[in-house]
């Protein structure tokens, strides 16, 4: 039987396969296995699939722990993947590492793609007009934050990010050139439409790069601002009214006026 990915399900923590290193109680064990294969349903289309479900609990395991302090025995037990597997599919811890990357980077880039193509192509048409500008840079960072932050049980994919930013091993310039380069684009060209600047010039990379930390710091310290608010979590209205205020800020850093509008 196919199981369908669920939508719209809440974040489950990504930490979470990490603690079947350390047991709970006997009296909780049928509780995290259940917990362990409903957040492996929620992210896999098919449950079933041995490929998978290692792909999945390799980015978690490996975003919480780093490649170095997971062991295959721990990869197979928390897929529940005869061990062998992970040799078939991906040849061998390495290879799992590489494929969690490489998806990643499609995932992202899928999440991200038509968000950089209308801004492209709304900067464009913008020419000088800065209200036109100030819509379209309104709208590219609504869809930025909103991707980054309703990510739900994909969230492994942007803590395997900041891990390699921490961390970095021989997969960064992956992900460099596939999620980092295009975002510093698509800012570079926001600061070059409303300045004037070079793209090559030191400030534009300055100031687009200021700019990407604005968005990614709401992910990157998401338990502090959890705590900040008492929130249990990101909602979507929630990330609406983050969004309200880091577009605002966005929008006086490039010298644009204020404007109302949506994600896209």
């Amino acid at each position: 039987m196919v199981h369908q990915r669920k939508k719209n399900q809440p974040l489950a923590r990504v930490n979470f396969l990490a603690r079947m290193r350390h047991p709970p109680a006997e009296g909780h064990a049928a509780t995290m296995v259940e917990l362990t294969q409903r957040l492996i349903e929620s992210l896999c289309e098919d449950p079933s699939n041995s490929r998978e479900r290692l792909l999945h609990v390799g980015g978690i395991l490996f975003s919480d722990s780093g490649l170095d302090a997971v062991s295959t025995r721990e990869l197979s037990k928390a897929a529940g993947a005869n061990l062998s597997a992970i040799g078939y599919y991906f040849g061998g811890k390495e290879g799992l590492y590489r494929a969690a990357v490489e998806h990643t980077v499609s995932s992202i880039q899928t999440l991200f793609s038509s968000a950089d193509a209308r801004l492209q192509n709304n900067l464009a048409k913008a020419n000088d007009d800065r209200t036109a500008l100030a819509q379209a840079t309104a709208a590219y960072v609504r869809a930025l934050l909103g991707g980054l932050l309703g990510l739900g049980p994909q969230n492994w994919t942007w803590c395997l990010i900041m891990r390699e930013i921490d961390h970095p091993t021989a997969a960064f310039e992956a992900l460099y050139q596939g999620i980092f380069k295009p975002l510093n684009q698509s800012f570079g060209s926001l600061v070059v439409a409303t300045s004037g600047r070079s793209p090559g010039d030191a400030e534009t990379v300055i100031l687009a790069n200021a700019l990407i930390g604005e968005c990614l710091i709401f992910h990157r310290n998401r338990p502090v601002i959890l705590r900040n608010f008492n929130w249990d979590e990101y909602t979507p209205e929630r990330i609406a009214q983050i969004a309200d205020v880091v577009v605002d800020g966005i929008l006086d850093a490039l010298d644009l006026p204020h404007v109302v509008t949506t994600a896209g």
